[in-house]
């Protein structure tokens, strides 16, 4: 993973984690969720002549897709997640009393990899924190959405979330993973697949 620059942005009132991942040889970049507040990594992507291929959504709160219209290239949602692009309550905006929707349609994950020139960016469905949340896999770093945090998992008392499902989806898609996976969650401090199968409280 020599090869790939990851930096994180943390955005907006939910400090949601932005992650970009620039190929060092090219210079091309994927972005993986677009918070408000995402001009500050377009500046720094535009100051660095980086190129933004595509974003991938981890799933389709206002906190993670807020800043999707800030973007000309395309993005990925997993169909599950569709209907929060234009829906401010299962979104969650209207709830801050700052509604959001857009009108640009996703790119649908359809159940296969994404590519990244020669890399190949595994896309694993994890319902339960929203019913189409996904965990994004490239060499051994896992970008997890909501799904699990560092000592937590993803809430449920959110429209259409289910506790049992996002328990099962961490048991049965995170935990099996190999225990140095490095898990990049969408809020707070990164950790590895090791150290929540040992240490969560959630998942005991």
């Amino acid at each position: 993973m020599d090869e790939l620059e990851l930096k994180v942005f943390v955005l907006g009132t939910l400090f949601t984690n932005s992650y970009l991942i620039v190929d060092k040889e090219t210079k091309q970049a994927f972005v993986i969720d677009a918070p408000c507040g995402i001009d500050s990594l377009l500046k720094y992507t535009q100051s660095r002549k980086i190129d933004i291929r595509f974003i991938l959504l981890t799933h389709g709160h206002f906190d993670h897709i807020r800043g999707l219209d800030a973007f000309s290239c395309p993005f990925y949602l997993h169909e599950g997640d569709s209907a929060f692009l234009s829906d401010a309550a299962i979104n969650g905006s209207s709830f801050f009393d700052e509604p959001f929707t857009t009108n640009r349609k996703e790119e649908p994950y359809n159940n296969k990899p994404v590519l990244f020139g020669s890399r190949v960016i595994e896309v694993i469905h994890t319902p339960g924190h929203t019913p189409g949340s996904v965990c994004l896999k490239i060499g051994h770093w896992l970008f997890s959405g909501d799904t699990i945090f560092f000592g937590s998992v993803g809430r449920t008392d959110v429209p259409l979330g289910s506790s049992a499902a996002v328990l099962k989806s961490i048991k049965t898609k995170i935990l099996t993973l190999p225990a140095a996976t490095i898990v990049y969650p969408g809020h707070g401090a990164s950790t590895t697949v090791g150290r929540e199968k040992k240490h969560n409280p959630f998942l005991s």
